[in-house]
This record gives C-alpha cells, structure tokens and sequence, in this order.
C-alpha cells in the first residue's frame, strides 16, 4: 500500500480515460478496415468523440439519444455509455462513427436510507437498483457531486453493470421538479394493469401501476422481455406512462465486429461476463498480454473482441487493461512467500512506496548486470533493496498486480506512466496514489508538444493518462505529458 500523506486509492472498476480533445477527421493516414464495427464504451472526450481509447470523426454521424434525433454532439457528454457503429481503422486508433446511441440506464431519487460512503466510494439503490460511485472515476455533471450525494435526490445513472451493481461512469443531477423515472428490468408479471420487473441486480421492483395513457412498445405477452418502464411521479403515486422493449448491453444479437471494455464478472455458470454481456473464451482466444491465459479473474478491467452469436459474445481477443501502469522505480524492499510470490515494494520518492504483488503468472526478466547465471531471468529471492525495475501493472481492487517485472542496470530516475488520481494546478500530480509536485524547471507536454503550467493545467482531467519522470528519486519531477 502507499506509504505517505497522499490519499489511499479508492478501489475502482472503471478504466477512466477522460479529457482526450483533439480536432476533427478520421485519420486519413490510415486506410479503413471496412465493415461495420460496434463498440460499447464510455465517452472519453470530444474533439470527434473518444470511445475505448478510439477517436472516431463525427462529421457525418447519426444521433439517437435517450429515443430521440440527436444533431450534433452537443447531445453528449464525457462519461456516458454508447455505442457507436461505424469502422475502425488499421491503426486501431482513429475511425469513423456512423451512428452513435446513447440510452440512460436509471433515473430516479436515491432510496431513503441506502446511501453508504467509505471514503472515495458510495453506494446506494435507486428505485431498489444498486449503483457504486466512484470520486475519482464517475463523471459529475448538472449539479452532481460525489460530497454532495443525499437521498432523495434525483439522479440520472450511465454505467456498467459489473454481476451485481451498476459501476457508473456519469451521473447527473435531475430537476427538484422532475417527476420522471426511468428503470429497465425482466418482466415477470404483467395484465395490462400492473407489470413487475426483475432487476439486473436480481431485486423485485413493482408492481407498478399503468397508466390509462401508457405508451406500449411491447408485444401483447412481453413476459422474460427485456423493457424500460417510464414511471411519472407528479400525482402523488408513481404509475408506468410508457414501456419499451429494450437492450441490457447496447448489442443485436447479429453484430459481427464488436469491441467491449469493462468488468469481467462470474456468469454464474462457471464463465465470465463483460458488462452483463456472457462472453465466450476457447482455445482460439488470442489473450495480451500471454500470461492472461489461465489467470482471468472476476473484477478485473479488460477489451474483449469478437461477435455476437444470440445473447453470447464470441471472444476472438481478451486484452488486460490494467496492464496499461508502467513503473520505472527502485525497489525499497521484498517480501516473498517463494520464489515468484510475493510483495515488491517499489520507492516513489518523498517516502512514498508502493506495495506491488507478484504471483506464478507474473513474468520475471532480468536484462541487467546482476543476471550472474545468464538466463535472462530472476526471482523474488534474488531481487535486493536498491535493486531498479521495469513493472507493468494491473489493477484489482486497491491492489497492484504485477503482470511481469524486468530488472535493469542501475539508475536514479523514477518513471511512471498511469492514470491521473488528483491533481493540484500548478502545485502537483497524483498517479498511483504517490504525490509528485512540479517546480519552475518541471517541462510540460501535451501530445508531444511543448506548453507551459498554465496551459497544462487547464486541459487536464483526473482519469487522463500522464507520464512523469523523476530524474532524482525525490518525487519532483523534471518532465510530464499528457498523452491523448
């Protein structure tokens, strides 16, 4: 665990990416893929839009927005959940969006007495459906705040449902006056009269009273369908004034190019779940890094590629992305099990150390002097206090798993390249939970290109991706980029 005055990581699921502007276009440097490409993922910026790590040109994109034409996408905003169809390029960088559609997952006031905060996290239940809120990775928007979270409170919910909660990437304040909810769920009853849902959560909601009025989207026996229930609380008792049928994931049953990014949970039947989507892994599963094979585990944040095959998500790619934490540090102790199971305590400087955790699928590769027997490699009883390593990361929870670690020659400087936790304008940066403060000779970047505090302070957003480097060990630090 980090050792210093700096505020302990709060565990989240969420990879947040945000910020991410830049002009528009579609890459013409890189040729199309063609066919069409489906990818769910939250928005990570504008300037085109940001989805999963891709900037997709909008010049000539379709809007459909909680059922309605959208125009531009003035309708969108950072943190919300959508899918976009379109293609990608070869690069895997850069594409163009045909369509993108954005649906709300909840909206409704947070339920007397299930509000809990611990530290950086809260949940509560709106309308008995779980949500879990994270401060540094929930997107606040419209007057919401995660301080000023109560219930009672109005509150539209975007995010992914991780096999018991929804894990939101954006919420938003709604009206006092607002008397519309919105809840999506199983039908288990229905006569016309009343209907009761199944939540994803598994809690029963309703039954529901219908409106004389409601607005159907349903066939005429819509038991074990999938809908959202538009609920109108003005007249002093909540009845359901539309019902539709809906999709739990943003997916057709026929898409044959699809990317998702989330959670990986336990099916329940002995699988694994990508944001409530079942997906499934065969030998022909391609896995990066390698040592992912084997080592898949509930709460983990991966990309997994493939099509759709009914409800099931044919998996051709599983990629790890909490391994995108890369650390250059010097180790400041070790504590071992056995040889390749242990903890690696790596120093960030200012007295600050972070607890690393090192397991059988953990790569170990030695490329420095102190490789005596010449096989390229190491193990934990080898590695000495003052020894320098190379680590790539995943998170779980609030620990930080080491996917492999490389020891190198020696040298002082500190590098580290991870998403931003907090920052301070001017003054310092939080990555890994450690606190590095910048100075008047601190060289600032943003996309390779040379700027000044000032400017790089005002575009930065806590989620970005920074690289710092410490040419001391003292946690001040000579150099940081924002990449995007």
């Amino acid at each position: 665990m980090i050792q210093s005055k700096s505020v302990l990581l709060s565990s989240t699921f969420l990879v947040a990416l945000l910020g991410a502007c830049g002009g528009g276009g579609s890459g013409d440097s890189a040729t199309s893929s063609g066919g069409d490409f489906i990818t769910v993922g939250r928005i990570d910026g504008f300037g085109s839009v940001y989805v999963n790590g891709i900037r997709f040109d909008t010049s000539h994109t379709q809007y459909r927005v909680d059922d309605e034409q959208g125009y531009d996408d003035s309708s969108l905003a950072v943190g919300m959940k959508v899918r976009v169809e379109g293609s990608v390029n070869r690069d895997d960088m850069t594409g163009v969006a045909n369509v993108i559609t954005y649906d709300d997952d909840l909206e409704g006031p947070i339920d007397s007495g299930s509000l809990v905060k611990n530290r950086e996290m809260a949940t509560f239940t709106i309308l008995r459906m779980a949500v879990m809120v994270d401060a540094g990775s929930t997107v606040f928007d419209d007057g919401a705040s995660f301080e000023g979270l109560a219930e009672g409170q109005e509150i539209e919910v975007s995010g992914f449902f991780d096999g018991s909660q929804i894990v939101a990437s954006r919420l938003e304040l709604q009206n006092d006056n607002d008397s519309d909810y919105e809840i999506k769920g199983t039908v288990t009853s229905y006569d016309g009269s009343e209907i009761t849902l199944v939540l994803q959560n598994g809690v029963v909601a309703g039954p529901y009273p219908i409106s004389s009025t409601v607005d159907l989207d349903i066939p005429a026996d819509p038991l074990g369908l999938f809908v959202e229930l538009k609920l109108d609380s003005s007249g002093g008792s909540t009845e359901v004034v539309r019902i539709e049928s809906d999709d739990s994931d943003l997916l057709d049953d026929d898409d044959e190019e699809v990317s998702l990014r989330g959670i990986l949970s336990d099916d329940g039947i002995g699988g694994f779940s990508v944001n409530g989507v079942q997906i499934d892994i065969s030998p022909d599963t391609r896995y990066e890094p390698d040592t992912l094979e084997g080592n898949l585990d509930a709460g983990m944040e991966v990309e997994v590629e493939g099509y759709m095959q009914g409800d099931i998500l044919i998996t051709e790619k599983i990629e790890a992305e909490d391994g995108e934490i890369e650390i250059k540090a010097r180790v400041s102790g070790v504590q071992s099990v056995d040889a390749k199971n242990g903890t690696v305590t790596l120093d960030l400087g200012n007295s600050q150390g972070l607890d690393i955790v090192t397991d059988n699928s953990t790569l170990f590769e030695d490329s420095s002097d102190f490789d005596q027997d010449d096989d390229g490699s190491f193990n934990l009883n080898e590695l000495m206090d003052g020894d320098y390593v190379e680590v790539e990361l995943k998170r779980m929870g609030d620990q930080y798993i080491a996917i492999s670690i490389e020891r190198e020659d020696e040298s002082s400087a500190t590098k580290v390249e991870a998403p931003i936790d907090a920052f301070s304008s001017q003054v310092s940066v939080t990555l890994v939970g450690a606190v590095f403060t910048v100075y008047e000779a601190t060289e600032y970047k943003l996309d390779d290109d040379l700027t000044d505090a000032d400017s790089f302070f005002s575009q930065l957003n806590i989620g970005e991706r920074a690289k710092i480097k410490d040419r001391d060990g003292d946690a001040s630090v000579e150099e940081i980029e924002l990449e995007r």
